[in-house]
């Protein structure tokens, strides 16, 4: 016996390049089943034809006007006024009902799939905001035609939320935690009567009132992992440009450190990576099965070392690549980034947080001292690496003194791009378990609900947001969403450019655009929907990624 399953993976109206990436954590899953002997398609709704269904042109048309004088008006420094501010508000709502009603249509649509196909389970990968209302009003429909359908989902939301999931949703047969590749096998196993739930490690489930949650499981050697599954008769949204065609490359997992406002290592666990050897069988499997040289490294604390030997590896095989990766400022080797940048390393994300010591010790728990920072982003620079650096203020404990520190480490080793964001306060985090201790207060007992459907309001700055339920430093939302703001526009005041990641950096470069000019054209595209300008940089990207 063998089942069939459709994978699903919908994230909502995207408004970043990087959801056109394909996704990598389905790709895995799909070749699990499929190397197990079942059959297994990839439903990918994070595509160009999703984006321009989900933000019509009748929308568009009204909308894009205002968005583009109100950004005009912030390039010289001036407030928009109330009433445009008003109007937008308005049209964003009418988009939003809009873009729920169409929720509801392509759920109905899968249901018809799904009995055609005479598909036997459904996976569904949560994402937040409005990816999770997306992906329960999914579940909700094929519950409610077919009731006996067993529907699982991992991803994100489950990662970070877990079992609260379950106080909005009762259309789910189980959760899946950390890993999915061995755990959806065995729930294949389940849906043929072979397991039973209390087996299957990586579970939540609930049996009558009762949450259970089975143990979890790691998988110790990533090497016996089957290879992920591109093809377009399992992953339709591979054809032609609905997706970038920039493979995420499943190098390590977990992470060493301890970071007090991470959830990677709660949801990864401890640092376990593939062999430098298999890596690089994977990465020419991809360039001989899809024609595909460009490469973004998945894990979120990549070892110095092994990114060193896979990099001598790559040139070692005469292989012509290109490839984005995280690097932690503790283990890497500072006398390896012009190797790296020889065998294709283009572009480097370290997390830096803040260039105040008592910050990264007390508040971070970073393990780094700002000399040993200085001389890693210098090194990356010196080589010739693409070099980026996030920072979160305002950091706990900051003050207008540890601003300027941070200002003044950026400045001097040069760094070219800073993401900047706010203190997020993720559940099960050191953060969000002892916030007193870090100058955050929250109700710890109503956080999480508060948070778990958040919506993001990309048309407006943070603070015209619905407030965030928690204070930093005694100040409200409002008060330090402005703080964080303030700091972007004084680092691009230095010439310090902002908003740009690694990923994106990389795509501005198969976009034949400066990283500032591909950031800035596409803030505008995606707010307006202007997808006639996105279709041509994706067909631009892929032409000049793809290689015969």
């Amino acid at each position: 016996m063998s089942t069939k399953s459709f994978l699903i993976t919908f994230a909502g109206y995207p408004y970043t390049p990087s959801s056109f990436l394909p996704d990598n954590g389905m790709a895995n899953l799909a070749s699990s089943l499929i190397n197990n002997g079942d059959y297994s398609c990839i439903l990918d709704y994070n595509t160009l034809d999703m984006a321009d269904r989900l933000f019509p042109e009748r929308y568009r048309a009204k909308i894009r006007p205002l968005i583009e004088t109100i950004m005009e008006k912030g390039k010289g420094g001036k407030k928009p006024g109330f009433g445009r501010l008003l109007s937008l508000s308005f049209l964003n709502q009418q988009l939003n009902r809009f873009q729920h009603q169409e929720f509801r249509r392509i759920a109905r649509e899968i249901t018809v799939s799904v009995r055609k196909e005479k598909i036997d389970f459904v996976g569904l990968k949560l994402w937040n905001g409005d990816g999770l209302t997306a992906s329960l009003t999914i579940a909700r429909e094929l519950k409610r035609i077919m009731p006996g359908l067993p529907i699982f989902a991992g991803g994100p939301s489950v990662d970070i939320f877990r079992e609260e999931i379950f106080k909005i949703t009762d259309d789910i047969d189980a959760l899946s935690y950390g890993e999915g590749e061995e755990t959806i096998v065995m729930l294949s196993e389940y849906v043929q009567g072979k397991r039973k739930l209390e087996e299957i490690p990586n579970l939540i489930f609930k049996k009558g009132r009762k949450v259970i949650t089975t143990p979890v499981k790691r998988i110790k050697d990533l090497d016996t992992l089957p290879y992920p599954i591109y093809d377009e008769e399992i992953y339709p949204a591979m054809k032609g440009n609905q997706k970038i065609r920039i493979i995420v490359l499943d190098e390590s997992r977990g992470c060493p450190n301890s970071c007090y406002f991470c959830i990677q290592p709660i949801k990864s666990g401890g640092l376990r990576t593939k062999s430098p050897g298999r890596v690089v069988d994977e990465i020419e499997m991809l360039m001989e099965k899809y024609r595909i040289n460009v490469f973004e490294y998945a894990g979120s604390s990549t070892p110095g070392i092994l990114l060193k030997k896979i990099a001598e590896e790559i040139l070692r095989r005469g292989l012509k690549v290109e490839y984005t990766t995280f690097g932690h400022i503790r283990n890497s080797d500072k006398d390896s980034f012009a190797l790296l940048k020889e065998s294709g390393c283009y572009s480097i994300f370290f997390g830096i947080e803040s260039g105040n010591q008592k910050i990264l010790d007390k508040a971070m728990n970073k393990g780094v001292k700002i000399s040993r920072m200085k001389e890693v982003l210098k090194a990356s620079k010196d080589a010739g690496i693409f070099t980026v650096g996030s920072i979160i203020v305002p950091a706990p404990f900051e003050t207008e003194e540890s601003k300027e520190e941070t200002l003044k480490l950026l400045l001097d080793v040069g760094i070219d791009a800073v993401p900047v964001q706010f203190p997020g306060i993720y559940p099960h985090t050191e953060w969000a378990l002892h916030p007193e201790k870090y100058n955050f207060e929250l109700n710890k007992k109503t956080y999480v609900q508060k948070v778990m459907n958040y919506k993001i309001k990309l048309f407006f700055p943070p603070r015209f947001w619905k407030p965030l339920p928690y204070k930093v430093n005694g100040k409200n939302f409002r008060d330090f969403s402005r703080e964080t703001e303030d700091f972007v526009k004084r680092l691009e005041h230095n010439g310090i450019l902002t908003a740009v990641s690694d990923d994106l950096a990389l795509l501005a470069k198969y976009a034949h655009l400066s990283p500032r000019e591909y950031r800035d054209q596409n803030r505008l595209n995606f707010l307006t929907g202007n997808l006639e300008n996105i279709q041509k940089q994706i067909e631009e990207i892929n032409r000049n990624i793809s290689f015969v």
